[in-house]
């Protein structure tokens, strides 16, 4: 029976194809039933063989097995032979002892001695000290004594300077630093060599006063009148000489470093340099 299936099938193709070539195609058939499975073919060929496969990774080392225990002490060596014996020591100079103790006591005494001699300097310098510090009181206290004594004659000048004509006074080499002169009558003083430092002479009257080598450093001259004075040599260094009157005086090597001369009348004045102020242009500034 299953080998009339095939031929049955066959014959129906023929006749399917003899009926095409004079008319015209049929209706499509029915589909035929599912045919029975086939029978299983036989088995495949084997295949070749693969390539060999990679080598794989190598395993994680294994942990240190525990220490073994200690072994047992080995047992002890043989005493070494005794050493040779020493050489005898030399016998003791008691001779050479007893000098050395008497040279050691002898330094032990010079030893006191000296102490002895630097307490006795320490002493001596403890009583130079006290001297000296009585001097340095002494001093101080007459330091003190002239302090009050200056302040005491500028008060007595300063009081005369009020009441006191000065015109004509003999005031050479007189201390007078500091002082208090304003508007003192000092015409046709002398003060020649006379100490004025910082003296106070504004709107003093200096007329024709002798004031050769005079120290008025620092001194203040503010309007003061100074015609006709004998300043020859005189330091006028920081003096304030502003709207002083300087006609017909004269600065022959006089030192008016750092003065100030504002204002100043030099009409007919003999200027440090020897020059007159007529011929300098009525002044002394270019020409100190």
């Amino acid at each position: 029976m299953s080998q009339l299936k095939p031929m049955i099938i066959i014959l129906l193709m023929l006749t399917s194809a003899l009926a095409g070539c004079t008319g015209t195609d049929g209706a499509e058939g029915i589909p035929g039933p599912q045919g029975e499975t086939g029978e299983q073919g036989p088995p495949g060929i084997q295949g070749e063989t693969g390539p060999a496969g990679a080598d794989g990774q190598n395993g994680a080392d294994g942990q240190n097995g525990a220490d073994g225990m200690d072994g047992q002490d080995g047992a002890d060596g043989m005493d070494g032979q005794d050493g040779a014996d020493g050489q005898d020591g030399m016998d003791v100079n008691e001779s050479r002892i007893a000098q050395l103790e008497l040279e050691l006591a002898s330094k032990d005494a010079t030893i006191a001695i000296l102490l002895g001699n630097i307490s006795d300097m320490e002493e001596e310098l403890e009583a130079v000290d006290n001297v000296i510090e009585m001097y340095y009181m002494m001093f101080v206290q007459i330091q003190n004594d002239m302090n009050d004594l200056e302040s005491n004659l500028m008060d007595e000048i300063n009081l005369a300077n009020n009441t006191v004509n000065w015109a004509y006074m003999d005031l050479s080499n007189a201390g007078l630093s500091y002082a208090n002169l304003i508007g003192a009558n000092l015409s046709n003083a002398d003060l020649s060599y006379a100490n004025l430092r910082f003296a106070n002479l504004r709107f003093a009257d200096l007329t024709n006063a002798n004031l050769y080598n005079a120290n008025l450093t620092g001194a203040d001259l503010i309007g003061a009148d100074l015609t006709g004075a004998d300043l020859i040599g005189a330091d006028l260094i920081d003096a304030d000489l502003t709207g002083a009157d300087l006609a017909g005086a004269y600065l022959r090597y006089a030192d008016l470093t750092g003065a100030d001369l504002t204002s100043v009348n030099w009409l007919g004045t003999t200027c440090p340099d020897g020059t007159n102020s007529n011929n300098n242009g009525n002044t002394c500034e270019n020409n100190l």
